[in-house]
């Protein structure tokens, strides 16, 4: 280990907080909207940290921000594959757990669509889930003086080129970001500045470089692949807590602090689906012309063995009745999951599917979503 001595990020960072600070003063006294912030950069950059750091600055002065993450790779607020975002306070920022494995269990709620990979391949999927979390959470937002003055803190994926460059301008225009952070990319700096001036809806959006801290370390794949999934044990096992007859001093054996639980569920009560992209080239298309189906489409997926260790997102029970009414797939994709399964067994012999839950009794639907997240303790 070592002690850094840099210290500029760290001041930029005081900074910005500070600058935040005022325009949440100014909201709140005219009980208007609070500064949206985006949060972007390359890949290890710190962006991650950042967001962490200005979400604890706000909440211990008690102000109330949204937290969203954008990053289904490195999804700080619940398991891999997801785009979320969660009202955040003071409760929910606790040293021992929140710098390093996210949020802990009973603090904050969030909000979480399953986009169903941690690379960004379906553009169409994240477009359509970032214009629907907007929606969510100015809904949210309606009735919330203080959290809709404390304002939003957005943290992004580290894909900044081409499609993923796109995908940032359609996430500024979509959650209203009124001032974005650049950790320290000095062309993504550029463009999105050149953007900006050519754009008169987005005039008033201020555009910050920060410099990237000296603490930050470069993860290879090995590092991300358990991180993630130690995130998802964390989602079915919580933290490690001492037992509850603990004795002051009488050692430091943890146990999980919760306890999943095997669902029997046969084949036929089940229905999977898997979102798959089907956007059509504007060379396939009519001058003119518009794709007439959606872009986003539910694929059936059959029972087989290759589903083990798979992690299953499981439909809200009233997004499945909307669904079924209109036979439109955005009812799904668009809207937050009850939660999350693990298939720990695959029985084709009895047509029986052991899935690992989180809670006991039964599943708040039998729809659920497949992706390509796996997870095996």
């Amino acid at each position: 280990s070592y002690t850094s001595e840099e210290t500029i990020a760290n001041v930029a960072y005081v900074n910005t907080h500070a600058q935040l600070e005022a325009q949440r003063d100014t909201a709140l006294a005219s009980q208007g909207e609070g500064p949206r912030v985006l949060i972007v950069g390359p890949p290890e950059s710190g962006k991650s940290s950042l967001a962490k750091v200005l979400v604890a600055y706000a909440t211990k002065l008690g102000r109330t921000p949204m937290w969203v993450d954008l990053d289904p790779a490195d999804n700080s607020l619940t398991v891999p594959g997801t785009l979320s975002v969660a009202p955040m306070t003071a409760s929910a920022v606790a040293i021992d757990t929140y710098a390093t494995t996210g949020l802990p269990p009973g603090t904050a709620t969030p909000l979480t669509m399953w986009f169903g990979s941690t690379a960004l391949d379906n553009v169409d999927l994240f477009k359509a889930q970032v214009s629907a979390l907007s929606t969510k959470i100015d809904k949210r937002l309606e009735t919330d003086v203080n959290a809709r003055a404390s304002g939003l803190i957005v943290n992004t994926n580290g894909s900044i080129q081409d499609e993923g460059y796109q995908l940032l301008l359609h996430t500024v225009d979509a959650l209203r970001i009124t001032v974005v952070l650049v950790m320290g990319h000095d062309r993504l700096y550029s463009m999105m500045g050149s953007h900006f001036s050519k754009q008169p809806h987005l005039s008033g959006t201020k555009l910050i470089k920060l410099p990237r801290s000296g603490g930050v370390v470069s993860r290879d794949t090995t590092f991300r692949r358990q991180s993630r999934s130690i995130s998802m044990k964390r989602y079915f096992n919580g933290d490690m807590v001492l037992p509850p007859n603990a004795q002051p001093g009488s050692g430091p054996n943890r146990v999980p602090q919760l306890t999943p639980f095997l669902a029997h569920v046969p084949f036929a009560d089940v229905t999977l689906y898997k979102l798959s992209s089907v956007a059509l080239s504007a060379s396939l298309l009519p001058v003119a012309g518009t794709q007439a189906t959606e872009a986003v489409q539910l694929t059936p997926v059959n029972v087989t063995e290759q589903l083990k260790h798979s992690l299953l997102a499981v439909c809200h029970p009233d997004a499945v009745t909307r669904y079924h009414e209109s036979g439109s797939a955005r009812d799904l994709y668009e809207t937050g999951v009850s939660g999350f399964v693990s298939v720990d067994r695959v029985m084709m012999d009895t047509e029986i599917l052991h899935l690992l839950c989180p809670c006991a009794g039964t599943l708040p639907s039998h729809t659920l979503l497949v992706g390509d997240i796996t997870w095996m303790e």
